[in-house]
């Protein structure tokens, strides 16, 4: 037995050892693991938050400096990456100082009209138990009235619920805190950065294996790039169009509402729904009658963008086919929520696209031989 097939047998024994291990010891095996997803969680979202910032601070150096790149290129970086957040932060900001007020008054609203709208179904079911005694009899099995004192029940504490929920919210922001740190030092030696892993690679793997891990983190940032670019403009146009409309039919939280139209269009295919679902209950609170509005307000608004705004914007950027597309974004949600709505998109555009690479490769190997 040569040596280089002991070393490829010991490694076999090893890895199947240690998959051995962790099926015997899965929950020790799922404690260890997330407990060093928390330690790298930092590190994950400063990456994060580097490549969007990365997005405007490129179009910043590329477009606006018109001096001598590479003899100020450290005061362009420093100038553009303060510049990026600026905007990016004062985005966000204006829109907090927007949304919120008319959040804290929906929240009021809501818990004021609930009762009452209870109250009203309560009756209504009554007049109709009154009236049909088989329908009546469905009623008393399904025990709304249950339902309806629960649910009032619910919306006395609703404000103390969110009030909770943010509380819960101080430790994501200390690990968003030091993830920002992190990207702002990714970002300003990100060339550096990227010799260095090259080297690493290098010095570890083959030259062969190591272009291809930097042909698929190539594919990876153009994709991803891409995506967000023409997503977050697409979101924010649609979104805008939308917050217009409601104002127009006087449609009550229209800001609110473009908000939330702009924040889950990020989400392709699911997104749609969740914003018509939580429009409508939310409006529907006030009077019933606007909820038919804000859907068909909606309803246009989508098939509008649908045929002609997103396939401008975005286009077929990604190359994804719909059911790959619909299927990534189900398993990114039940997996990381509604950050993984987000990015499964990108990420599966990245294996689809390699995946076919591979498999046409393989075809014209076969062809050959």
């Amino acid at each position: 037995m040569t040596k280089k097939l002991k070393k490829q047998l010991m490694e076999l024994i090893l890895f199947a050892g240690l998959i051995l291990w962790a099926v015997f010891n899965y929950k020790l095996f799922i404690d260890f693991v997330g407990f060093a997803f928390k330690l790298v969680m930092p590190l994950i979202v400063g990456v994060a938050i580097a490549f969007i910032i990365n997005v405007p601070m490129k179009s910043i150096e590329k477009n606006i400096f018109k001096i001598d790149k590479r003899k100020h290129k450290k005061l362009i970086r420093i100038i553009s990456l303060i510049l990026s957040i600026v905007i990016i932060f004062g985005i966000l900001g204006l829109i907090l100082f927007l949304v919120i007020p008319e959040f804290i008054e929906a929240v009021s609203s809501i818990s004021k009209n609930l009762p009452t709208d209870f109250k009203w179904f309560d009756n209504f079911i009554t007049k109709v138990s009154d009236a049909y005694p088989f329908a009546g009899e469905y009623i008393k099995d399904t025990n709304f009235k249950n339902i309806i004192d629960s649910a009032i029940g619910t919306s006395d504490n609703l404000i103390s619920t969110i009030i909770s929920l943010l509380s819960k919210t101080v430790s994501k922001l200390v690990t968003c805190f030091f993830g920002f740190i992190i990207s702002i030092y990714i970002l300003i030696d990100k060339e550096n950065l990227v010799r260095q892993t090259k080297k690493l690679l290098k010095a570890f793997f083959k030259d062969s294996v190591t272009d291809e891990i930097v042909k698929m983190v190539k594919l990876t940032n153009v994709t991803f790039t891409k995506f967000l670019t023409g997503q977050c403009l697409d979101a924010c146009l649609t979104g805008f169009e939308f917050f217009i409309i409601l104002s127009i039919i006087k449609i009550p939280y229209a800001l609110i509402l473009g908000v939330l139209f702009a924040v889950t269009a990020l989400i392709p295919y699911i997104g749609a729904f969740i914003t018509l679902v939580v429009g409508a209950v939310l409006v529907a609170v006030e009077n019933p009658i606007n909820a038919l509005w804000y859907a068909l307000a909606f309803f246009i608004l989508q098939q509008f963008d649908d045929n002609f705004t997103y396939p401008k914007i975005v286009g077929k950027s990604v190359g994804l086919p719909p059911l790959w597309a619909l299927v990534a974004v189900l398993l990114g949600g039940s997996v990381f929520g509604f950050v993984g709505m987000v990015i499964s998109i990108p990420i599966s555009s990245v294996l689809y696209t390699t995946l076919k690479e591979w498999v046409n490769y393989r075809i014209e190997n076969k062809r050959k031989s």
